[in-house]
């Protein structure tokens, strides 16, 4: 068996720019490919504030699920 080398022992180094997160960003993007469930969820959000009741959480994870599925995507691909 071959022991580890000090260089192995040694601390990576990290860059010093801080890293940067993407997934914001994406996120956004990936919103303007899902207008029927913007849309849902908007006028969702229009008829609670006119009855002053309820909520719209089945729509927003709607939303949340078509952003993610198209997040997802784009991640895939930077990451190959």
């Amino acid at each position: 068996h071959q022991w580890p080398t000090k260089d192995h022992l040694e601390p990576l180094k990290m860059s010093e720019e801080e890293p940067v997160d993407t997934l914001p960003q994406i996120r956004k993007d990936c919103l303007k490919s899902c207008p029927a469930a913007k849309g849902d969820y908007e006028a969702c959000i229009k008829r609670i504030e006119a009855r002053g009741e309820g909520d719209c959480e089945a729509w927003y994870f709607d939303m949340l699920h078509c952003v993610d599925k198209c997040a997802g995507a784009k991640i895939s691909k930077m990451l190959k």
